[in-house]
């Protein structure tokens, strides 16, 4: 597994295939291992996976303090990852927190990304991340594991076991970490005006709180959002089957890989 060392956190990923790079962020649990589980990368042939840990989940270092765990920190771990691979500009596909990291970096690096697909709910014009710090301590209180069993018996569906097991690989604290060192950051509403390259928002009906992702392609200007119905926050991601060809075909139309040339 390659590896770069960035601030003295050493930040590790895989790197599969070959053709037009694609970036795959997880969210604030689980490893870059969850999107080969779940199928994405067979489904999109043709191109290169950059497949990352990001800072205190799966390989990657674990550092303490909330001031690690800034939201620039995060952004600029995917920059280094990018350089580190000798990669200019490519395709970023993000879930959850990790949709909300590539939208700030098309937003303030529009040269490195060529597409954006943000799987997950987006913030409404009116909303702040305040809520990050009591759902940290909430998740203290609890523990990851358990807290994720709650999330998971309010999907539509039961949730695959091999999904809760890879998120709750991560540790409680990191989780904590990650909510308390964005809870004073802005939205993404407040990137979406300045993100030039063409963007996916792909959702679940249960997670679109009054209409946002909709809302947020008048505000793109490149943007387009599919909410899926039925589906709650961890469906959008574990049904790939449903997901992964809209992602297929959206990077098709906008970046094609060398499986369509």
């Amino acid at each position: 597994m390659p590896m770069v060392i960035r601030n003295g956190v050493r930040l590790h990923y895989s790197d599969i295939g070959s053709g037009p790079p694609v970036f795959w962020h997880t969210g604030g649990g689980g490893d870059g291992t969850m999107w080969l589980t779940a199928g994405y990368l067979d489904q999109l042939p043709g191109r290169r996976h950059l497949l990352f840990d990001h800072r205190g989940h799966g390989s990657s270092d674990r550092p303490e303090g909330v001031q690690a765990h800034s939201l620039e920190e995060y952004q600029a771990d995917v920059i280094a990852v990018l350089d580190a691979a000798g990669i200019e500009r490519a395709a970023m596909v993000g879930y959850s927190d990790g949709g909300r990291i590539v939208y700030c970096l098309a937003a303030k690096h529009p040269e490195r990304v060529t597409a954006l697909v943000g799987i997950g709910g987006v913030a409404d014009r009116s909303d702040t991340n305040a809520w990050r710090r009591e759902l940290a301590e909430s998740v203290r209180k609890t523990g990851l594991r358990t807290w994720l069993a709650a999330m998971s018996s309010r999907e539509a569906e039961p949730v695959p076991g091999w999904l809760l097991e890879n998120l709750a690989t991560t540790e409680t604290e990191m989780f904590a970490l990650e909510c308390e060192g964005w809870a004073d950051a802005p939205t993404e509403c407040q990137d979406f005006p300045h993100i030039t390259s063409p963007t996916l928002i792909i959702c679940g009906e249960m997670e679109d709180t009054d209409g946002a992702a909709e809302q947020a392609t008048g505000i793109l200007p490149d943007g387009r959002a599919i909410v899926l119905t039925g589906f709650g926050h961890l469906q959008a991601f574990w049904r790939s089957d449903v997901t992964a060809p809209l992602i297929r075909d959206f990077l098709e139309d906008r970046v094609p890989g060398t499986a369509s040339l």
